[in-house]
């Protein structure tokens, strides 16, 4: 027998050994988090209402000095552990990036560390075309 027709049958490939050399994989029973969404129109009224969501943005430094929310606060997704306590606890947290995909997964990580979380759709990309408030360039030179 040769060496691919080995490896199929030791990963359940067309013929089955009573004893398979190889464990069966472990499959986790925990469920994917869900995370709530909102659209940039929802996220827009609810920065308009009595209590409004704090905005944080977890892109990097440089995509933040291109374009960022006139609103808000900048922590990258990578610092968030360490600064989770500039975070409010009793506030609701819409995350946001650049097109919603990492984003996506901080707000998953907020969750599971009992913030009231939540993904922008879209991210700051859609904000924008969407004519929503933004800054550009350095704050450091055009405040």
């Amino acid at each position: 027998m040769g060496l691919w027709e080995q490896i199929k049958q030791w990963i359940g490939g067309t013929r089955k050994s009573a004893v398979s050399p190889v464990p069966p994989r472990v499959v986790d029973d925990e469920p994917e988090p869900v995370v709530p969404e909102m659209t940039v129109e929802e996220l827009d009224a609810a920065l308009a209402g009595a209590n409004p969501p704090l905005v944080l943005d977890v892109r990097e430094p440089y995509e933040w000095r291109q374009v960022r929310f006139a609103v808000g606060v900048h922590i990258p997704m990578n610092e968030v552990p360490q600064r989770l306590g500039e975070l409010p606890a009793d506030r609701a947290v819409v995350v946001a990036c650049a097109h919603g995909s990492r984003s996506y997964g901080v707000a998953a990580w907020l969750i599971g560390q009992g913030y009231q979380a939540s993904n922008l759709r879209g991210g700051i990309t859609r904000w924008a075309q969407s004519g929503k408030p933004v800054l550009q360039g350095d704050p450091a030179t055009h405040g």
